[in-house]
C-alpha cells in the first residue's frame, strides 16, 4: 500500500463470500497501514458453452427488458410495492424467478415468511437459498409462528442462523424435547449473536437452564468481538466483580498501548486467578514490551477452548507473544508459547503450529519436533496455500534431517499448486523453472438454476447483482468445467473483478481455475514513466489491492485500482511530472496504473531494486521496513534467508501482502508471456550482490 503509515484496508469489492474464508485477526496483528476484455482468454471449447443471449423473447414466456429493469430498479430502491407491480406483467418463468430473488434478496425484512418460503419451495436450486433461509427463519421469530409451521419449515434440515436455531429450540420445547431444545439454546447463546430482542426469548423460554459458566463464555467472546454493550449486559448476569473485569479487558482490546494501572487495580481480588484476567495481564506486559513476563501470565492456562472462550483470539494473543520472544532472542519460550495454543478454526490451528514448526526449525535446530508440527498443520490444510505452506515446511524439516527423499517427496507435494507462494518455494527448490497454469474446458450450465438469470442482470446492467449470483450459484457447482463455463460469463461480459471472485473462489475449494483468478483484463495498457518496469508487477499489486476496482475506496481514504492516498498520490504526481487530480484517481484505470508504477518505480530505486523491500513499503512504509532491516538484517545480503526473513515481518497484513503479491508476481509474468528463467528465489534477493 502506498501509505507510510499502519491502516486497515477494506476494500468496497462483492466478493463477501471470499472475505468469509479469511481467518480474523486482531489489531494488534493486523492493524496497517473499462478496458474491453481479451479475447484471448476464452478457448474454443469455452465460447461455444455459451449460446448467444435471447432477444425480447425466452423459453416459456416474453418479457419487455425495460419492464424487467425497472422492476430490479424499484426493489433495489426498497420499493417493494412498485416492484411487485411491474413485475406481475412479466409472464416469462426465468424473468420472474430472478425478479423474485432480487425483491428477496434487496426486500430484508420488508418479506413475509410465506413469500420466502414459497420461492424456496418452488425453486429449490436457485442461488442463494442460504441466504434466504436465514431470512426466512428471521421471519419465523419476528411473525411468532406456529411450533408446527416452525418445525415443518426445518424437516430434514438445520437452522442455519441464530434465530434459526430459537426458533427451532421453542418448537421442540412446545413438542416436550426439553433436552434438545436446551442443547440448541446453549449452542447458540456460545456462538451466535442473538442482538436483545433474541436474547430475551431465549432467556424468557430457557434463562433457567442457562448458567453462570454459559453466561461468562458469551461474555468473553463479546469481550474479543469488541461489542461493549453487549458485554457487558452479559457479564452483568455472571456478577457485578465481572462487569468490572469486562470493562478492563474491553479498554485493553480497544488500545493499543498499556490502559491505565487504575482499571487492573480495581479488578476484584475475587478474580485474579481468572482466566480472563490472566489474558488481560498477557496483553499488557507484551504491550509494555515485557515479553517474559507475558508468557510466564499464560503458563498455566489451559487449551479447552470451552474455558478459554475464544480459542482463537488466545492463539492471536500467543502469537504476538511468542514473535516478541522471538525478537528478544528467547526462541525456548518463543515455541513453548506458540506450542501451547488451543486455537479452533482450522486456519488457526495451521496458524499456530507452522509457528511453532518455524520456531522449532529455523531457531532451536529441532527439525524432528518441527516435522510433528508441519504435519500436524497438514492434517487441517485444504486450501491450496495452506496445504502447499504446509508441505514446503515438511520438506525443509526432512532436508535438514538429512532424508533428502523425502524432502523431494513433500516439495512435489507443495509444487502440485503452482500459483500458490509456498507451491513456488517447492518448484524453486526442485529447480522445475516452468509455471502451468490449469483449466479445463467449459461445460454448458443451460440446465442450471440462476444461469439465464445471471445473464439477464448483466444485459440490464445490474453487474453488481450479477457478481452476487454468479458467486451464490458456484457455490452449487462442483467441477471445474462447470465453474470454467461461469467464469467464461463474467469473461464474454468484461467483468475483471466478477472473473476474479470466481477464480479466487474456486481456488479457495480446490478447483484450479488459474486463468480466471488471474485475469489480464483488469489493468489498461499505460505508459511507464521512469525506468523500465514489470508490467506484471503492477497487475500483481492491483490484483491485490483493489481486485481491480478502479473505483475502490478503503475506510483510510486510499482510492483507485493503485490504492493510493492523497499524499503519497501527490508527492507522485510531482516527482513524475503528472497532473494530480485525486478524483480522477478513484475513476480512471489508466491514470491510476501510470501512478501507481511511477510509485513503484520510485520504492524500487529507493530499495535498490528489492522486490521484498519494495512491496513491504508499498503496504506498510519505508519506515516500518528500515525498522525491520533493523530487526531482522537485510534481505538482500546472502547471509540473510529471504525466506525466513518475509516470515518474521511483524503485521500480519504485510506478511502475508508479500507473499500474495509475490506469487501474483509469478503467475502474471506467465500471464502476459513475460516469463524468464528467473524463479521466485530470484526474485527475493533482487537487489542483493548477485544482481
Amino acid at each position: 500500500m502506498a501509505l507510510p503509515a499502519i491502516r486497515l484496508r477494506i476494500i468496497r469489492l462483492v466478493v463477501p463470500l471470499l472475505l468469509a474464508t479469511m481467518p480474523a485477526r486482531a489489531a494488534d496483528d493486523s492493524a496497517l497501514p473499462s478496458q474491453q476484455a481479451r479475447l484471448d482468454e476464452i478457448d474454443v471449447e469455452t465460447t461455444a458453452a455459451l449460446p448467444p443471449f435471447p432477444g425480447n423473447a425466452m423459453k416459456g414466456g416474453t418479457f419487455d427488458i425495460d419492464r424487467v429493469k425497472s422492476a430490479v430498479g424499484a426493489y433495489r430502491r426498497g420499493a417493494l410495492s412498485e416492484g411487485d407491480a411491474i413485475a406481475s406483467a412479466v409472464d416469462d418463468r426465468t424473468a420472474r424467478a430472478l425478479l423474485e430473488w432480487v425483491a428477496i434478496r434487496a426486500g430484508a425484512n420488508l418479506i413475509p415468511f410465506t413469500r420466502i418460503d414459497a420461492f424456496l419451495k418452488a425453486y429449490p436450486n436457485y442461488p442463494a437459498t442460504t441466504l434466504f433461509r436465514r431470512r426466512a427463519e428471521e421471519m419465523l421469530v419476528a411473525e411468532k409462528k406456529s411450533p408446527a409451521a416452525i418445525r415443518a419449515f426445518f424437516h430434514g434440515q438445520r437452522p442455519v442462523s441464530p434465530a434459526g436455531r430459537i426458533a427451532l429450540a421453542l418448537a421442540l420445547k412446545a413438542e416436550g424435547k426439553s433436552e434438545e431444545a436446551i442443547e440448541l439454546v446453549r449452542q447458540s447463546w456460545l456462538q451466535d449473536h442473538l442482538g436483545v430482542p433474541l436474547e430475551k426469548i431465549a432467556l424468557d423460554a430457557f434463562g433457567g437452564a442457562l448458567t453462570m459458566a454459559d453466561h461468562r463464555l458469551r461474555t468473553e467472546r463479546y469481550i474479543f468481538r469488541g461489542n461493549a454493550t453487549a458485554a457487558l449486559r452479559n457479564a452483568a448476569r455472571v456478577s457485578a466483580d465481572y462487569v468490572v473485569l469486562a470493562r478492563a479487558r474491553l479498554a485493553s482490546g480497544q488500545a493499543k498501548r498499556p490502559i491505565a494501572p487504575s482499571l487492573i487495580a480495581a479488578v476484584p481480588a475475587s478474580l485474579k486467578n481468572d482466566i480472563s484476567f490472566a489474558f488481560l495481564q498477557a496483553q499488557q506486559l507484551r504491550r509494555s514490551d515485557k515479553p517474559i513476563e507475558a508468557a510466564q501470565a499464560l503458563a498455566n492456562i489451559p487449551r479447552d477452548p470451552a474455558l478459554l472462550g475464544d480459542g482463537d483470539e488466545w492463539w492471536t494473543e500467543r502469537r504476538l507473544i511468542a514473535r516478541k520472544l522471538l525478537d528478544a532472542g528467547d526462541a525456548a519460550k518463543a515455541y513453548e508459547v506458540a506450542a501451547g495454543h488451543g486455537a479452533e478454526d482450522a486456519a488457526e490451528r495451521i496458524d499456530a503450529d507452522w509457528h511453532a514448526g518455524f520456531i522449532a526449525l529455523r531457531f532451536r535446530d529441532q527439525p524432528g519436533i518441527a516435522l510433528e508440527h508441519f504435519n500436524e498443520a497438514a492434517r487441517h490444510a485444504e486450501t491450496p496455500i495452506s496445504v502447499a505452506r504446509a508441505a514446503y515446511w515438511q520438506g525443509r524439516a526432512f532436508e535438514a534431517a538429512g532424508k533428502a527423499d523425502d524432502a523431494k517427496a513433500a516439495y512435489e507435494r507443495a509444487a502440485e499448486h503452482p500459483v500458490a507462494y509456498y507451491g513456488q518455494l517447492a518448484r524453486a527448490r526442485l529447480r522445475l523453472p516452468d509455471l502451468p497454469l490449469r483449466r479445463s474446458a467449459a461445460a454448458s450450465l443451460m440446465h442450471l438454476p440462476g444461469h439465464q438469470g445471471v445473464r439477464l442482470l448483466y444485459r440490464i446492467g445490474e453487474r453488481d447483482l450479477a457478481v452476487q449470483m454468479m458467486i451464490d450459484l458456484a457455490q452449487r457447482l462442483h467441477t471445474t468445467p462447470a465453474l470454467e463455463s461461469l467464469a467464461a460469463i463474467a469473461q464474454r461480459e468484461g467483468d475483471t473483478r466478477a472473473l476474479l471472485a470466481l477464480g479466487k473462489s474456486a481456488l479457495q475449494r480446490g478447483f484450479p481455475l488459474d486463468t480466471a483468478a488471474f485475469p489480464i483484463s483488469g489493468v489498461p495498457e499505460f505508459p511507464v514513466l521512469g525506468d523500465p518496469m514489470e508490467r506484471a508487477i503492477v497487475h500483481a499489486i492491483a490484483r491485490q489491492e483493489s481486485a481491480f476496482d478502479p473505483t475502490a475506496i478503503s475506510h483510510a481514504g486510499a482510492r483507485g485500482l493503485m490504492q493510493m492516498m492523497p499524499a503519497t498520490a501527490r508527492e507522485t504526481a510531482r516527482r513524475a511530472n503528472l497532473p494530480f487530480d485525486w478524483p480522477r484517481l478513484g475513476r480512471d484505470a489508466l491514470y491510476s496504473a501510470q501512478m501507481g508504477a511511477a510509485h513503484l518505480n520510485d520504492l524500487l530505486k529507493e530499495w535498490r531494486g528489492s522486490y521484498i523491500l519494495t512491496f513491504a513499503a508499498y503496504n506498510a512504509g519505508s519506515g516500518n521496513v528500515r525498522k525491520w532491516i533493523a530487526a531482522y538484517g537485510d534481505p538482500r545480503h546472502p547471509d540473510v534467508d529471504a525466506v525466513d526473513w518475509v516470515e518474521r515481518i511483524p503485521f500480519y497484513e504485510t506478511r502475508n501482502y508479500v507473499q500474495r503479491v509475490m506469487e501474483n508476481l509469478q503467475v502474471y509474468r506467465q500471464r502476459l508471456n513475460q516469463r524468464t528463467a528467473y524463479l521466485i528465489d530470484h526474485d527475493l534477493k533482487r537487489g542483493g550482490r548477485r544482481d
